[in-house]
């Protein structure tokens, strides 16, 4: 199954690599992570270094959850091929063995964890976890881009 995890819990030693595939999703390598507490670091599945910038700003200003809406972070997160390609394994991955996919963010803030974990299953048909936000702007921009890719088949 494909679940989410923060940083903080792997750094707290509250989940460990014995406990299922840890892959780290971040634009910058977590700052004071032993690289042996992680299996993979994929800064491919993290936000565009633009809009992680922006939401970091807003952030500081008002606060994490506001950040996510005035960042407009639904509209504009997106995967490259190469992410889709590494996002796509993990979810294959998945289905033998617990992967978790790892970012700063605390377990319960809105996260683009949980818009991977979207992706993950609706394109790739991966068992995930319960998320604890809808991302409805999101979902509406998968539904459309996975309808054209139908099309074009």
């Amino acid at each position: 199954m494909l679940k989410q995890a923060s940083i903080r819990q792997i750094q707290k030693s509250e989940l460990t690599r014995e406990q299922g595939y840890l892959v780290a999703t971040m634009a910058f390598y977590p700052r004071g992570l032993k690289k042996e507490l992680l299996d993979e670091y994929r800064a491919e599945l993290a936000p565009d270094r633009e809009l992680f910038k922006e939401f970091k700003e807003q952030q500081a200003k008002v606060g994490h959850e506001a950040a996510f809406e005035k960042s407009r972070y639904e509209e504009r997160f997106h995967l490259g091929r190469r992410a889709t390609e590494t996002l796509k394994n993990l979810a294959r991955m998945s289905q033998t063995q617990d992967v978790y996919l790892a970012c700063q963010c605390e377990i319960g803030e809105r996260c683009h964890r949980e818009i991977l974990l979207l992706i993950a299953e609706k394109e790739f048909g991966a068992k995930v976890d319960p998320l604890f936000h809808t991302y409805p702007v999101f979902e509406k921009r998968l539904k459309e881009a996975l309808g054209e890719s139908l099309k074009s088949r």
